[in-house]
């Protein structure tokens, strides 16, 4: 075969056995160039064009070892086959033949069959390792575009999953792949009527496969929080979400964190990953919130529920959430630890931040060094937890203009949509269409959340305020809110806004009446804003942003006017 035909460089001494060589290898089609020792064969070679060398071993100036170890040298990372041309029999002169790096030998005198034979043999290992050396450059490039664009790929997914509030101070952070992409994910976004909710999630195997699903994931934790939807609404959205893109064998285990600065509450949402650590000032022993929840996009939207825990925090009360890759870790004797390391963090003697003696630990174990998993640490420091309502993004980035806004709408729920809709997402929406009102969209949407809680918990369920003198009242309440209003069967609320906007001024009206019997509101000063009081501060708050609140029919109806 033409492919098969070499350039074939020849050195020997002798004039006859180099012309017998030169006549047969032209015979066989390969083209040689020859020279007269060994001096002469490294000067002529050249590694761009000789395809195989054969030297003779005794030679004048240089002899055919000295000769292959300088055109090895030449040849670099080139293959260049050389044969040896031998009459000795010696088998320590082949053995030496063979240790400088000679890939066959040839006997003199020279058998026509056995060197086209040999040569057929060497021409095919050519051929193999130039169609090698191509795939290997091949695979070289496209090795460095797939990194290139991991990398253009990584730097978009973290901007998208980190355009979040991780910096707050009350948010501890150790974020650790395995792989260039982290298949963990930590997710914080400042709620629109103060307090912050928190995410961490873990999905299924490593690298880009298991970061894919992070997109969407904080595309819909992002803009429905901003929008002002609760935990219970954002979890079966994200859910959903996952079900439907995620193929069967992924899903992401996560935790969900909400807290409300405002009520020194959080509610915890745990599913699938290692118990949560909550650590309480009055109490050594931290309190295990454990996984009662199937991770995200298992279950279907009709299947999907969320167990959701309530606690009070106070001072000096801290959190800890962690991914497997923390209990399931590898110290560097490649020994899984399990509970082993973590013992002294459930047993609540770790003395300081327990986010940083864990920090700490997964260092000086090697376990960072050498990760077999991607490892997040969340760390919560509720002494530091702020009501952040004026950190929240507006809605819209919408730019004033002059445009008058006049517009007019009533919105009423009955009690089958009491107990499953939360009408202030979208009653925002309507309103922040209106430039003026998406930059104070924190305020008005503290507003609504506080007139809807007030009418909705003391209104139509009853709920007693006085319940929230004590630590343990406050997650009695709320766990009575949530018995009350699953069993309600009648009772309605009825929520007319009125908006009249003139370049940047305007006026925002608001009247929520409920079906309630209306209570004592002899007893409520409007003035009074205490915010260590644990309770009944929300009218009080209303009352400091609005122009005027007005308390009518014995409390079931409240009106506001909020102006710009």
């Amino acid at each position: 075969m033409k492919d098969q035909n070499l350039k074939i460089l020849v050195a020997d001494d002798n004039p006859s056995d180099r012309m017998l060589l030169e006549t047969m290898l032209s015979q066989l089609g390969h083209v040689v160039e020859t020279a007269v020792d060994g001096q002469d064969a490294v000067e002529k070679f050249d590694p761009n064009t000789i395809q195989l060398v054969c030297l003779d071993i005794k030679m004048p100036r240089k002899d055919g070892w000295e000769a292959a170890l300088e055109i090895q040298k030449i040849a670099a990372t080139k293959l260049v086959p050389i044969v040896f041309l031998s009459g000795v029999s010696e088998p320590e002169a082949l053995q030496k033949c063979l240790d400088v790096g000679a890939t066959d030998f040839i006997s003199k005198p020279y058998s026509p069959t056995l060197v086209s034979a040999k040569l057929s043999a060497i021409a095919r290992l050519l051929l193999m390792q130039n169609m090698l050396s191509e795939q290997r450059d091949e695979l070289s490039l496209l090795n460095q575009q797939m990194v290139h664009d991991q990398e253009v790929a990584k730097l978009v997914y973290e901007r998208i999953t980190h355009s979040n509030c991780l910096s707050d101070p009350a948010l501890s952070t150790l974020h650790h792949g395995s792989h260039i992409f982290n298949g963990d994910v930590i997710l914080a976004a400042y709620k629109p009527n103060g307090g912050m909710h928190v995410l961490l999630g873990d999905f299924t195997g490593h690298g880009l496969s298991a970061a894919i699903g992070a997109l969407p994931l904080a595309d819909i934790f992002f803009e429905w929080t901003e929008k002002g939807f609760v935990m219970r609404q954002i979890l079966p959205e994200i859910n959903k979400r996952l079900h439907n893109i995620l193929p069967p064998n992924m899903f992401c285990a996560a935790a969900f964190i909400d807290i409300n600065a405002h009520n020194r509450t959080i509610a915890v949402w745990n599913a699938g990953l290692p118990d949560l650590l909550y650590f309480s000032a009055d109490s050594k022993l931290p309190r295990m919130i454990h996984s009662d929840s199937l991770p995200l996009g298992i279950l279907n939207e009709h299947e999907f529920e969320a167990n959701i825990e309530l606690l009070t925090y106070e001072q000096g009360d801290y959190l800890v959430a962690f991914t497997d890759g923390v209990y399931e870790a590898r110290t560097k004797e490649n020994k899984i630890q399990y509970n082993s390391a973590l013992d002294p963090l459930y047993a609540g003697a770790v003395k300081g931040s327990p986010f940083d003696w864990l920090e700490g630990m997964l260092k000086d174990e090697g376990i960072l060094d050498n990760p077999h998993d991607d490892i997040s640490v969340l760390g919560v420091d509720l002494s530091l937890a702020q009501d952040n309502s004026l950190n929240s993004k507006a809605l819209s980035d919408v730019k004033s203009f002059d445009a008058p806004a006049d517009f007019a709408f009533n919105y009423e729920l009955n009690a089958d949509s009491l107990k499953n809709t939360d009408p202030l997402p979208y009653l925002l929406q309507i309103l922040t269409t209106v430039p003026e009102l998406s930059k104070r969209s924190s305020e008005v949407f503290m507003i609504l959340s506080e007139m809807y809680s007030n009418a909705l918990e003391h209104g139509i369920l009853k709920l007693d305020s006085n319940l929230k003198r004590t630590v343990e009242g406050f997650a009695d309440y709320y766990a009575s809110r949530e018995l009350t209003l699953k069993s309600l069967t009648e009772g309605w609320l009825r929520i007319a806004i009125k908006v009249s906007a003139v370049n940047q001024h305007g006026s925002l009206y608001i009247t929520m009446t409920d079906s309630g019997e209306g209570y004592d509101i002899s007893a409520i000063d409007l003035d009074d804003v205490d915010h260590e009081k644990p309770f009944s501060r929300g009218l009080s708050l209303i009352h400091q942003m609005c122009h005027k609140v007005e308390l009518s029919k014995n409390g079931s109806q409240i009106s506001v006017h909020y102006r710009w």
